[in-house]
Protein backbone atom coordinates (compact mmCIF):
# COMPACT_ATOMS: atom_id res chain seq x y z
CA UNK A 1 0.00 0.00 0.00
CA UNK A 2 2.79 2.36 1.19
CA UNK A 3 5.06 1.58 -2.36
CA UNK A 4 1.45 2.27 -4.17
CA UNK A 5 0.90 5.25 -2.77
CA UNK A 6 4.46 6.79 -3.23
CA UNK A 7 4.76 5.54 -6.79
CA UNK A 8 0.52 7.30 -7.18
CA UNK A 9 2.07 10.43 -5.79
CA UNK A 10 5.05 10.86 -7.75
CA UNK A 11 3.30 10.07 -11.03
CA UNK A 12 0.64 12.52 -9.94
CA UNK A 13 3.18 15.34 -8.94
CA UNK A 14 4.75 14.98 -12.06
CA UNK A 15 1.43 14.90 -14.34
CA UNK A 16 -0.08 18.11 -12.48
CA UNK A 17 3.05 20.25 -11.59
CA UNK A 18 2.26 22.93 -14.19
CA UNK A 19 -1.33 23.21 -13.71
CA UNK A 20 -1.27 23.64 -9.83
CA UNK A 21 1.61 25.86 -10.28
CA UNK A 22 -0.85 27.90 -12.70
CA UNK A 23 -3.61 27.73 -9.95
CA UNK A 24 -1.68 29.74 -7.21
CA UNK A 25 -0.39 32.18 -10.11
CA UNK A 26 -3.62 32.69 -10.93
CA UNK A 27 -5.33 33.26 -7.84
CA UNK A 28 -2.95 35.60 -6.30
CA UNK A 29 -2.74 37.93 -9.46
CA UNK A 30 -6.74 37.78 -9.18
CA UNK A 31 -6.61 38.74 -5.70
CA UNK A 32 -4.00 41.26 -6.02
CA UNK A 33 -6.12 43.73 -8.85
CA UNK A 34 -9.43 44.81 -7.72
CA UNK A 35 -12.33 43.97 -8.71
CA UNK A 36 -13.56 47.28 -9.01
CA UNK A 37 -11.01 48.41 -11.55
CA UNK A 38 -10.60 44.89 -13.46
CA UNK A 39 -14.59 45.40 -14.38
CA UNK A 40 -13.64 49.56 -15.27
CA UNK A 41 -15.98 50.88 -12.75
CA UNK A 42 -13.63 54.01 -12.55
CA UNK A 43 -13.89 55.04 -16.39
CA UNK A 44 -17.66 54.75 -16.79
CA UNK A 45 -19.94 57.42 -15.04
CA UNK A 46 -23.61 56.27 -14.36
CA UNK A 47 -26.98 57.34 -14.78
CA UNK A 48 -30.42 56.58 -14.00
CA UNK A 49 -33.69 57.88 -14.84
CA UNK A 50 -35.70 59.28 -12.52
CA UNK A 51 -39.33 57.58 -13.01
CA UNK A 52 -41.11 59.25 -10.89
CA UNK A 53 -41.10 62.03 -12.92
CA UNK A 54 -43.06 60.19 -15.80
CA UNK A 55 -45.66 62.15 -17.78
CA UNK A 56 -47.23 59.45 -19.70
CA UNK A 57 -48.72 56.22 -18.15
CA UNK A 58 -48.47 53.07 -19.27
CA UNK A 59 -51.40 52.36 -20.73
CA UNK A 60 -51.47 55.01 -22.90
CA UNK A 61 -48.52 53.78 -25.13
CA UNK A 62 -50.44 50.06 -24.85
CA UNK A 63 -53.16 51.18 -25.89
CA UNK A 64 -51.29 50.97 -29.28
CA UNK A 65 -50.53 47.86 -29.27
CA UNK A 66 -52.48 44.54 -29.63
CA UNK A 67 -53.84 43.20 -26.49
CA UNK A 68 -51.03 40.23 -26.16
CA UNK A 69 -48.45 43.16 -26.06
CA UNK A 70 -46.29 43.41 -22.68
CA UNK A 71 -44.28 46.24 -21.19
CA UNK A 72 -40.87 46.41 -19.60
CA UNK A 73 -39.10 49.42 -18.21
CA UNK A 74 -35.60 50.99 -19.71
CA UNK A 75 -33.74 54.26 -20.14
CA UNK A 76 -32.13 56.23 -22.95
CA UNK A 77 -29.26 58.49 -22.18
CA UNK A 78 -29.12 62.00 -23.91
CA UNK A 79 -26.75 64.85 -23.27
CA UNK A 80 -28.27 68.04 -22.30
CA UNK A 81 -26.27 70.72 -23.35
CA UNK A 82 -22.73 69.50 -21.53
CA UNK A 83 -24.75 67.05 -18.21
CA UNK A 84 -25.77 63.42 -19.22
CA UNK A 85 -29.30 62.40 -18.58
CA UNK A 86 -31.11 59.39 -18.36
CA UNK A 87 -34.85 59.32 -20.29
CA UNK A 88 -37.38 56.96 -18.57
CA UNK A 89 -38.57 55.16 -21.45
CA UNK A 90 -41.35 52.14 -21.60
CA UNK A 91 -39.93 48.94 -24.05
CA UNK A 92 -43.21 47.49 -25.92
CA UNK A 93 -42.87 43.95 -27.12
CA UNK A 94 -45.79 43.05 -29.71
CA UNK A 95 -45.40 40.05 -31.80
CA UNK A 96 -41.87 39.78 -31.58
CA UNK A 97 -41.25 43.51 -32.26
CA UNK A 98 -40.09 45.65 -29.71
CA UNK A 99 -41.05 49.50 -29.48
CA UNK A 100 -39.50 52.25 -27.58
CA UNK A 101 -41.24 55.36 -25.97
CA UNK A 102 -40.57 58.18 -24.04
CA UNK A 103 -41.97 57.64 -20.90
CA UNK A 104 -42.25 61.91 -20.67
CA UNK A 105 -43.54 62.75 -23.90
CA UNK A 106 -45.34 59.84 -24.84
CA UNK A 107 -43.03 59.85 -28.15
CA UNK A 108 -41.89 56.23 -30.00
CA UNK A 109 -38.09 56.13 -30.21
CA UNK A 110 -35.61 55.14 -32.63
CA UNK A 111 -32.32 53.73 -32.68
CA UNK A 112 -29.40 56.23 -31.96
CA UNK A 113 -27.26 57.57 -35.04
CA UNK A 114 -23.37 56.65 -34.62
CA UNK A 115 -23.09 60.32 -33.81
CA UNK A 116 -25.19 60.27 -30.84
CA UNK A 117 -23.41 57.20 -29.82
CA UNK A 118 -20.06 59.07 -29.84
CA UNK A 119 -21.34 61.79 -28.29
CA UNK A 120 -23.12 59.79 -25.25
CA UNK A 121 -19.72 57.43 -24.50
CA UNK A 122 -17.58 60.50 -24.34
CA UNK A 123 -19.93 61.93 -21.76
CA UNK A 124 -19.80 58.48 -19.90
CA UNK A 125 -16.35 57.96 -20.36
CA UNK A 126 -14.16 59.75 -17.12
CA UNK A 127 -10.29 58.57 -18.42
CA UNK A 128 -8.05 61.12 -20.04
CA UNK A 129 -8.02 59.50 -23.49
CA UNK A 130 -9.94 60.11 -26.82
CA UNK A 131 -12.28 58.26 -28.90
CA UNK A 132 -9.74 56.76 -31.55
CA UNK A 133 -12.26 54.08 -33.13
CA UNK A 134 -15.47 53.65 -33.54
CA UNK A 135 -17.50 50.50 -34.73
CA UNK A 136 -21.17 48.63 -34.89
CA UNK A 137 -20.16 45.35 -34.41
CA UNK A 138 -22.74 42.25 -35.87
CA UNK A 139 -20.21 39.52 -34.70
CA UNK A 140 -19.31 40.15 -30.73
CA UNK A 141 -15.61 39.09 -29.75
CA UNK A 142 -14.62 36.81 -27.20
CA UNK A 143 -14.31 39.88 -24.68
CA UNK A 144 -18.44 40.50 -24.81
CA UNK A 145 -19.49 37.42 -26.16
CA UNK A 146 -21.94 36.63 -23.39
CA UNK A 147 -23.98 40.34 -24.73
CA UNK A 148 -26.37 40.29 -27.40
CA UNK A 149 -25.32 41.78 -30.64
CA UNK A 150 -25.36 44.57 -31.83
CA UNK A 151 -23.33 46.52 -29.92
CA UNK A 152 -21.45 49.92 -30.34
CA UNK A 153 -17.35 49.38 -29.82
CA UNK A 154 -15.70 52.66 -29.32
CA UNK A 155 -12.12 52.31 -28.72
CA UNK A 156 -9.99 55.00 -26.11
CA UNK A 157 -6.39 55.87 -26.99
CA UNK A 158 -5.73 55.53 -23.24
CA UNK A 159 -3.28 53.87 -20.92
CA UNK A 160 -5.78 50.80 -20.19
CA UNK A 161 -6.57 50.28 -24.00
CA UNK A 162 -10.11 50.87 -22.60
CA UNK A 163 -13.11 50.00 -24.98
CA UNK A 164 -16.22 50.72 -24.39
CA UNK A 165 -19.60 48.68 -25.77
CA UNK A 166 -22.71 50.42 -26.31
CA UNK A 167 -26.37 49.11 -26.75
CA UNK A 168 -27.60 50.64 -29.69
CA UNK A 169 -31.15 51.32 -29.09
CA UNK A 170 -30.29 52.86 -25.16
CA UNK A 171 -26.59 54.14 -25.59
CA UNK A 172 -25.86 52.68 -22.48
CA UNK A 173 -22.24 51.34 -21.56
CA UNK A 174 -22.81 47.62 -21.50
CA UNK A 175 -19.40 45.94 -20.76
CA UNK A 176 -16.19 48.01 -19.96
CA UNK A 177 -13.37 46.37 -21.48
CA UNK A 178 -9.41 47.44 -20.86
CA UNK A 179 -5.60 45.91 -20.35
CA UNK A 180 -6.36 44.85 -16.89
CA UNK A 181 -9.77 43.24 -17.91
CA UNK A 182 -7.55 41.56 -20.58
CA UNK A 183 -4.97 40.13 -17.99
CA UNK A 184 -7.93 38.73 -15.27
CA UNK A 185 -9.75 37.23 -18.01
CA UNK A 186 -6.69 35.57 -19.06
CA UNK A 187 -5.48 34.24 -15.43
CA UNK A 188 -9.11 33.17 -14.90
CA UNK A 189 -9.05 31.18 -17.92
CA UNK A 190 -6.03 29.41 -16.38
CA UNK A 191 -7.72 29.09 -12.92
CA UNK A 192 -10.78 27.01 -14.81
CA UNK A 193 -9.21 25.51 -17.43
CA UNK A 194 -12.07 26.58 -19.89
CA UNK A 195 -9.92 27.59 -22.70
CA UNK A 196 -12.23 28.01 -25.28
CA UNK A 197 -15.43 29.96 -23.75
CA UNK A 198 -13.93 30.96 -20.72
CA UNK A 199 -16.65 30.88 -18.53
CA UNK A 200 -17.36 27.18 -17.66
CA UNK A 201 -16.71 26.29 -13.76
CA UNK A 202 -18.03 22.86 -14.25
CA UNK A 203 -16.18 21.82 -17.32
CA UNK A 204 -14.76 18.06 -16.97
CA UNK A 205 -11.12 19.02 -17.42
CA UNK A 206 -11.35 20.98 -14.40
CA UNK A 207 -13.16 18.40 -12.56
CA UNK A 208 -10.81 15.70 -13.35
CA UNK A 209 -7.98 17.65 -12.86
CA UNK A 210 -9.52 18.58 -9.21
CA UNK A 211 -9.67 15.35 -8.66
CA UNK A 212 -6.40 14.24 -9.47
CA UNK A 213 -5.01 17.22 -7.29
CA UNK A 214 -7.41 15.88 -4.68
CA UNK A 215 -5.95 12.33 -4.83
CA UNK A 216 -2.16 13.85 -4.86
CA UNK A 217 -2.82 15.09 -1.68
CA UNK A 218 -3.88 12.38 0.14
CA UNK A 219 -0.96 10.19 -1.15
CA UNK A 220 1.29 12.66 0.30
CA UNK A 221 -0.20 12.89 3.76
CA UNK A 222 0.08 9.03 3.91
CA UNK A 223 3.39 9.46 2.76
CA UNK A 224 3.96 12.02 5.72
CA UNK A 225 2.14 10.12 8.12
CA UNK A 226 4.22 7.24 7.35
CA UNK A 227 7.59 9.08 7.49
CA UNK A 228 6.74 11.00 11.13
CA UNK A 229 4.71 8.59 12.67
CA UNK A 230 5.26 7.66 16.24
CA UNK A 231 8.15 4.86 16.80
CA UNK A 232 6.99 2.06 18.46
CA UNK A 233 9.30 1.11 21.48
CA UNK A 234 9.60 -2.68 23.03
CA UNK A 235 10.88 -3.06 26.14
CA UNK A 236 12.09 -6.58 27.70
Amino acid sequence: MLKFSRRLHNWLGLILVIQILFWFLSGLVMAIMPIEQVRGEHLRHLVSSRWQEAVVAPAAVLSKHSASATLSFSQQLAVNETTLIAEPVYVITDDDQQYRYNANTGTQITTLTEAVIQQLASAQYLGNGQISHIQLLTQLPQEVKNLSAPLWQVQFNDADNTAFYLDPATGIVQRVRTTGWRLFDFFWMLHIMDYKDRSNFNNPLLIATAAAALLFTLTGLVLLWQRFRPKRKFYR
